[in-house]
């Protein structure tokens, strides 16, 4: 039931009239029997039950036909399922994430989702304006539209390898719908509802605007995956030296299910390696010596219900041992960690001139006598010496230079770039990095310490690289040296950016990937070739795989793309958590004949006004009629009381 002039229901208070006369309009007055009146007493004793019903039939009409009225001026109507409804902005929040592959009974989650889209633009009209949301792919742009252009974006989606951010889609439809000028608005959210997928919770709920949300009631799936898998320990595979895959599998969800299952590594379309994996083990797979240039490949088991999770890619360069020189005073940590690695046949100590990687403590390498590959750059422990590093940093005509921070904490490096080595590494000291240019189109920033970087790369005007650390490697300013992450650090620097131009590792898909400065297009995992534009960045990378960056025809790297590994714990959002992430005005649905009722609040059928009235005219006639049959009563009734008056 809705009204379209709502305040009108105020005049509703006119029904306290009819009740008011009713318990005070009777006078007592004082009686006193004579013989001749007390027949027409027992008559009246007789039908006072009959009298006392008449009155509150009396009362019950005349309140009826007094709201009959109100009503129809309030201009009520009756909502229902299929009928109209104003124009509406409406946000269709899809969950198309990984996990909405899962195939339940003979179809994918997907699939019920876009059946139950495609439900509601049945009951949109083109008055509406309607936005979707693809949650699983959320670089993708929303433009508002009618049912038809709504109807073709939710028939061509399908499931992507990333993971949903819930949230911030919410958040997103709330901003489209409350920015359309339409006062009706709503959000449908077409979910799965993992935990997951909410992890966001400190995006805003949707505030006022009504969400509609599919909650179907189910026990969780059961599921298994293959969460990580790491290429030589951590180490990039080295040309002609052999190297293992280590696989991991994620825990069971179910704590009965201890089953191993076969896993097995393929490289250009051939099983190179095989094992068995149980439900949240791991198992080292060994292959062969790795040929020159690129390796790419896959893991995979047995595909379950949710398939997409079953297979992860990887890819590397495999090089020849790399030459790494010293300059000036690196540190007792840094030169050990370059000793073991030397030990292990993992890097040669050359000259600077023979060197494909300089690690200096001073800068003098970029003064071009030097490395003409990469150059690590370490700054002093001595603060007082900052200023011959700036000068060395500003004549190679690097933007950036060093400063003493203005106080001191532990931090752990973040960041986007963020290198695997340095995941989890403490700062406790560190150099202010500040620009001296415009730092942005000749380098980016690989690790942030307390929001500062601590860790930038770039080419400088010969074409040689540079990376730049804010920390010495002490103890003193960070965990790095006197942990195992020294070693791999020293490792990637040398073999992973240093000699293969950068690093190209794992990424989840979903992430935008960056392309080396030598390519011009890209082959998608689905084969086709996209050319790159002015910011080098892939945006589109819903499908896990390999992403191949070309030079003409030439393949110039690799980069694996996995689907996210939060996806694949199918563990259902807690109730309290959803009314927190949702919102006051929300409403959870779990069959689909609900769902046709609770969507489009705003709709009305036809107006009751004329229905009313018609009530209301009928009640008083009732009413006059009622009234007439007792008139007789209250003149009998009156004579009685007159004669007492009288005496």
């Amino acid at each position: 039931m809705g009204a379209l002039n709502p305040l009108f229901l105020l005049a509703g208070v006119a029904v306290v009239v009819p009740l008011f006369l009713h318990l005070f309009q009777r006078q007592e007055a004082r009686r006193v029997s004579f013989p001749a009146l007390r027949y027409l007493e027992r008559t009246e004793r007789d039908h006072a039950r009959r009298i006392r019903f008449r009155q509150l039939l009396l009362l019950v009409l005349r309140a009826t036909a007094v709201l009959a009225v109100v009503g129809a001026g309030a201009r009520l109507f009756v909502r229902g399922s299929g009928s109209a409804h104003p124009p509406t902005a409406l946000a269709i929040v899809l969950d198309n994430s990984m996990s909405s592959g899962l195939v339940v009974g003979e179809a994918r989650v997907l699939d019920r989702l876009k059946e139950l889209a495609l439900s509601t633009l049945e009951d949109a009209t083109d008055q509406d304006r309607i936005w979707v949301i693809l949650a699983g792919e959320p670089w993708l742009p929303s433009a508002p539209g009618g049912p038809q252009e709504a109807r073709r974006t939710v028939e061509e989606a399908r499931a992507s390898a990333g993971a949903g951010d819930i949230p911030a889609a919410l958040s997103r439809a709330a901003a489209l719908v409350s920015a359309s000028g339409l006062q009706a608005r709503e959000i449908h959210l077409l979910s799965d509802l993992q935990a997951s997928g909410f992890a966001a919770d400190a995006a805003e709920p949707p505030g006022d605007v009504p969400v509609v949300v599919w909650a179907p009631e189910g026990d969780p799936a059961h599921n298994r995956a293959i969460s990580s898998l790491l290429v030589g320990g951590g180490m990039t595979p080295l040309e002609g030296q052999r190297y293992e895959v280590t696989v991991s599998a994620a825990p069971p969800s179910d704590v009965e299910d201890t089953a191993a299952v076969p896993v097995r590594i393929v490289i250009e379309g051939r099983v190179r390696s095989a094992a068995a994996l149980s439900p949240g083990a791991s198992v080292s797979l060994p292959l062969p010596p790795a040929p020159a240039g690129w390796t790419a490949g896959w893991v995979e088991a047995d595909p379950d219900a949710l398939s997409a999770d079953d297979r992860r890619y990887f890819a590397f360069q495999a090089r020849p041992v790399p030459g790494v020189a010293l300059d000036g005073d690196v540190g007792v940590f840094f030169a050990e960690a370059v000793a073991v690695l030397e030990a292990a046949g993992r890097l040669r100590v050359v000259p600077p001139q023979q060197a494909e990687l300089v690690v200096s403590a001073s800068a003098g390498a970029l003064d071009g006598g030097g490395a003409r590959d990469a150059v690590l750059v370490l700054p002093p422990a001595d603060p007082t010496l900052l200023p011959a590093l700036n000068r060395r940093l500003m004549a190679a005509g690097l933007p950036w230079r060093l400063e003493r921070a203005e106080g001191e904490g532990e931090v752990v490096l973040d960041g986007r770039a963020l290198p695997e080595p340095l995941g989890g590494v403490r700062v406790r000291r560190w150099y202010r990095l500040s620009p001296t240019g415009d730092p942005s189109s000749t380098s980016r920033t690989l690790a942030l310490a307390g929001g500062d970087p601590w860790a930038v790369e770039g080419m400088d005007a010969i074409g040689q690289r540079y990376l730049i650390l804010a920390s010495p490697m002490d103890a003193e300013s960070t965990s790095l040296p006197v942990s195992t992450a020294m070693v791999r650090f020293v490792d990637w620097a040398a073999v992973a950016w240093a000699g293969a131009g950068g690093e190209r590792g794992e990424r989840p898909a979903g992430s935008a990937l960056s392309a080396p400065r030598d390519a011009d297009a890209v082959r998608l995992p689905s084969g086709v070739e996209i050319l790159l534009d002015a910011t080098r960045m892939i945006h589109a990378t819903s499908d896990p795989g390999i992403y191949t960056f070309l030079l003409g025809d030439s393949a110039v790297a690799h980069e694996a793309v996995n689907a996210d590994v939060t996806e694949s714990d199918l563990t259902p959002l807690d109730p309290a958590r959803l009314e927190r992430a949702l919102g006051s005005q929300v409403t959870s649905v779990g069959s689909e004949g609900r769902w046709r009722r609770a969507i489009f609040r705003s709709r009305h059928g036809p107006e009751l006004g004329r229905a009313l009235l018609v009530m209301a005219l009928i009640v008083l006639l009732l009413e006059a009629a009622v009234a007439s049959t007792g008139r007789l009563t209250r003149e009998a009734r009156a004579a009685v009381e007159s004669g007492h008056g009288a005496s």
